[in-house]
């Protein structure tokens, strides 16, 4: 019988080994003097181009700032649900059950790691003010328009928190599709990351360095080893009998997570 896995089943100790090379190199060159002076060039140029665009109280001013407020952060969790929960957007139907608790221990893990390289950021001074109060001009959505509750400012800003969550999201599907489709996801990650950028709470090196950086750890560790397997295989078998008392529940039984065959 093939054993249904969102996760890999055995161990490939060359591709983990690359894929940490590959992200100790990309993390190692920002933290040389060279590369970190690349990166806030970068950081700059991008900063000034999509914050300049907020200079005055207008539609579109506000559509960034609504974009920086905390609830709109529903918006990509609602496209994660249901790209985990409906076939289609990356996951099989007879691998849905699995692959939404796979992919909730997987941010568990993600969340260890973020917070372990956010510790090492905060240890090495690494972590420090976001753009919008360093650079001038900064164009502070909270003083344009300060009806509306955005956070355009963090203190401490390196690594990105929802970078790591939207790649490490769009790793995943990518890495089950493994198609043209699922490159999709990768776009909305990249998308969602906007906000925080625009609005100036985050450098663009937070998350395209640091978020991409954990998201690759976290994508190695759960692709390269049974690791998660084994976990997602375990918990899938422990809430089997709370997934067949939501399967009797009326509508919520329609749900294709619910209805897929085992």
């Amino acid at each position: 019988m093939t054993t249904i896995s969102v996760f890999n089943t055995q161990w490939n100790f060359k591709a983990l080994i690359i894929s940490h090379l590959l992200a100790a190199f990309w993390l190692g060159f920002f933290l040389t003097d060279t590369g970190f002076a690349v990166w806030r060039s970068i950081d700059q140029n991008i900063f000034f181009l999509l914050n300049g665009t907020l200079s005055e109280d207008n539609s579109w001013t506000r559509f960034w700032a609504w974009a920086n407020v905390r609830i709109f952060d529903l918006i990509p969790l609602l496209i994660i649900l249901v790209s985990v929960t409906f076939p289609g957007m990356g996951l099989k139907r007879d691998r849905l059950q699995q692959g939404f608790i796979g992919f909730v221990l997987l941010l568990v893990l993600m969340f260890l790691i973020r917070e372990s390289v956010y510790a090492y950021a905060r240890a090495i001074d690494l972590s420090g003010a976001s753009p919008s109060l360093i650079l001038e001009p900064a164009f502070r959505l909270s003083q344009i328009v300060p009806d509306i509750p955005a956070k355009d400012s963090a203190g401490h800003s390196f690594p990105g928190d929802h970078a790591t969550v939207v790649l490490t999201w769009a790793g995943y599907i990518i890495l089950n599709a493994r198609s043209t489709l699922s490159i999709g996801a990768f776009l909305l990650a990249l998308l969602f990351m906007l906000p925080r950028i625009v609005g100036g709470a985050h450098w663009a090196s937070d998350n395209l360095v640091g978020g991409a950086f954990a998201a690759a750890i976290t994508l190695s560790w759960a692709f390269c080893t049974p690791l998660m397997h084994y976990l997602t295989s375990g918990a899938h078998k422990l809430l089997s009998p709370l997934i067949r008392l939501f399967g009797k529940i009326p509508l919520v039984n329609q749900l294709p997570i619910l209805k897929q065959s085992n």
